[in-house]
């Protein structure tokens, strides 16, 4: 899929409009064109399970984890209705939709783009400032919808345990260094700021050799496999130009919690 130019241009006006600030928070200059993308192929069954309480219940995982998983999880972008100039800001608000619908058991593979944006819109709404870090999303998800969230190491055998208990899990990254050819302005202002900026992807799969993504800051964002060493690389490149977003090299996992058993005579 080829960058639609036209939406890259308005991005740079609104760059402009902006300021040279911009590049110090972060701007999502992203494509504007909106794709269906056909069901992914190689979903697997895995029963979502919510988080854990501590103690008697606890959910072991598997011994052995499956070679691979692939979620179904719903996707959009992060401006579902092609309004980009009015999201570029809402990568945040876009995972938490994604997040939130697959919790609720959404049989959707493309969340219906006026459902979507309604739920951005909202979401938008709820946050403090334009860009958050994982911990704010976290709180952003506990405080709303009663969620719980845990920051997790970002390694291959912690990704493959959470995947195969069907928890998605979302990374914070700067947009470029995930290697993604999509990306207005990749071969010609690679990692450039105003170009590279911070970003969400929601993690919906792993296998040998890397992890599949949704992506809501491209239209050609769902489903696509990255290695190991490039998520890794695009989390470390958010903490290097973006410090004050850092949460180190982390995953947040944000679920539903077990609700506690209680026997007759407790309360």
């Amino acid at each position: 899929m080829g960058v639609n130019w036209t939406g890259v241009a308005a991005a740079l006006l609104v760059a402009l409009v902006i300021g040279g600030a911009g590049g110090a928070a972060g701007r999502h200059y992203l494509n504007s064109k909106v794709a269906s993308p056909p069901p992914l192929p190689g979903v697997t069954a895995v029963r979502a399970q919510p988080i854990p309480t501590v103690g008697v219940g606890t959910v072991v995982p598997p011994t052995v984890l499956p070679d691979h998983v692939l979620l179904q999880v719903p996707f959009t972008t992060q401006a579902p209705l092609n309004n980009w100039a009015q999201h570029q800001e809402s990568c945040e608000a876009a995972n938490l939709t994604m997040v939130y619908l697959y919790w609720s058991k959404s049989q959707d593979t493309v969340i219906d783009p006026r459902t979507a944006d309604g739920y951005i819109r909202t979401i938008d709404g709820w946050k403090s400032q334009p860009d958050l870090n994982a911990t704010m999303m976290g709180q952003l998800a506990e405080q709303h919808w009663g969620f719980t969230w845990r920051l997790l190491p970002n390694d291959p055998h912690v990704i493959a345990e959470q995947l195969a208990a069907g928890r998605p899990l979302l990374a914070e990254v700067r947009t470029h260094g995930l290697g993604n050819t999509h990306y207005p302005g990749y071969s010609s202002h690679y990692e450039q700021t105003g170009w590279s900026v911070p970003h969400f992807v929601l993690i919906i799969g792993y296998d040998s050799t890397g992890v599949w993504l949704n992506d809501s800051g491209i239209s050609a964002g769902r489903g696509y496999h990255i290695t190991y060493a490039q998520l890794t690389h695009a989390i470390a490149d958010l903490g290097e130009h973006h410090p004050a977003l850092d949460n180190g090299n982390t995953l947040l996992l944000i679920a539903p919690q077990v609700q506690p058993k209680i026997k007759p005579g407790m309360l």
